[in-house]
C-alpha cells in the first residue's frame, strides 16, 4: 500500500485475482489480467458510455460498439458514507472519476485520504462480505502510488 493512502475500514489490500461480478458485460480483465471497465462509443457521434447501453444518448443512435475505458482518471468528487448496506465494510468511499476519454463513472473508492484532482487508477477490491461468509469485490479506484 503506498504511503499516501491511509490504513482504514475499507482498505482491503488490492488482489487483482478476486472473482468480479458486475450485471452485464460491465468489467473484464485486460491482457495482462488487470481488471478493465467495458464502456461503448456511438459509432455515429462518436459520444462515450460506461457502461455498455443500448442506445447513445446525444445522437439516439443504436450503432454501439463496446470499448476498453480508460484505467486511469482524475477524482472530481467524492464522500465518505459511515451508515450503508450491513454486509459492506464501514466507513467506505463513494466518487466521481473523470476518464480521460470524458467519460465520468461513479464507483467505490479506496482509501480514507483522498484529494479532488488526484489521480486515481482502477483496481479490484473486496468491499465487503455477504452473510455467508463469501467476500463481495467489485472495481474500485484508488490513488496512483506517488
Amino acid at each position: 500500500m503506498s504511503p499516501s493512502v491511509a490504513t482504514g475500514a475499507n482498505d482491503v489490500p488490492s488482489n487483482e485475482a478476486l472473482p468480479l461480478s458486475l450485471p452485464g458485460e460491465a468489467l473484464g480483465r485486460d491482457a495482462q489480467g488487470r481488471p478493465v471497465l467495458i464502456g461503448c462509443v456511438c459509432k455515429s457521434c462518436g459520444n462515450r458510455m460506461f457502461p455498455v447501453v443500448p442506445v447513445c444518448s446525444v445522437c439516439m443512435s443504436e450503432e454501439i460498439e463496446p470499448e476498453h475505458m480508460p484505467r486511469e482518471g482524475t477524482l472530481y468528487s467524492f464522500t465518505f458514507v459511515h451508515i450503508g448496506p450491513a454486509a459492506w465494510a464501514k466507513p467506505f468511499a463513494l466518487g466521481y472519476i473523470d476518464l480521460s476519454n470524458g467519460v465520468r463513472v461513479f464507483s467505490h473508492l479506496r482509501g480514507l485520504s483522498l484529494r479532488i484532482d488526484e489521480t486515481v487508477e482502477l483496481a479490484a477490491a473486496e468491499i465487503g462480505r455477504n452473510p455467508d461468509g463469501t467476500e463481495i469485490a467489485t472495481f474500485v479506484f484508488q490513488p496512483v502510488p506517488a
